[in-house]
C-alpha cells in the first residue's frame, strides 16, 4: 500500500522571489559586517575607557574622559548587537519557508528600535551642546 506524497504546505503569507532573497540576503551580510565592526570598536572604547580611569586615578584628574569613552562604548556595542539581531532577522527571511513576512517585520521591529534610541541619543547630545555654549558663552561675557 503506498501513499501518495503530501503537497508542500502554502502559508498566506508572502514568499519573496529568488531575486528578493539575494537583496535580502545581502543586506544581511552587510549589516552583520556593520555589527562586528562596531561590537569592536565598543570594545576597543571599553579599553580606552578603563586606561582613562586607571589614569585619572592615578594622576587625580577629571573622569570626564572616561565617561565620554564609556559612552562611546556603550553606544557602538549597542548599535552593534542590535545591528546583529536585525541582520540575522533578514537572514532568516532569507533562509525559511512560509514565515518570510513574520521575520522581515521582526527585523524591521529591530531596527526602529535602535534607529528610535539613536535619535534620543542625538537630540540629548544636542541638547546638551546648546547648554555647553550658552555656559561657554555667559562665561566669556562674565569675564569680559
Amino acid at each position: 500500500m503506498s501513499t501518495a506524497p503530501k503537497p508542500e504546505f502554502k502559508s498566506a503569507q508572502h514568499e519573496f522571489s529568488d531575486e528578493d532573497n539575494r537583496t535580502l540576503s545581502g543586506l544581511a551580510q552587510a549589516m552583520s559586517t556593520v555589527a562586528t565592526l562596531m561590537q569592536i570598536l565598543g570594545l576597543a572604547f571599553v579599553i580606552f575607557s578603563v586606561l582613562q580611569v586607571t589614569v585619572a586615578m592615578q594622576s587625580q584628574t577629571s573622569y570626564a574622559p572616561a565617561v565620554g569613552l564609556g559612552a562611546a562604548a556603550l553606544l557602538c556595542l549597542t548599535i552593534g548587537f542590535w545591528t546583529s539581531g536585525s541582520a540575522k532577522s533578514f537572514r532568516r527571511v532569507v533562509e525559511s519557508k512560509n514565515e518570510d513576512v513574520w521575520h522581515l517585520m521582526n527585523a524591521l521591529r529591530t531596527q526602529h528600535n535602535m534607529y528610535s534610541l539613536m535619535r534620543t541619543i542625538i537630540l540629548g547630545s544636542l541638547v546638551l551642546a546648546v547648554v555647553g555654549l550658552a555656559l561657554a558663552a555667559f562665561g566669556l561675557v562674565q569675564r569680559g
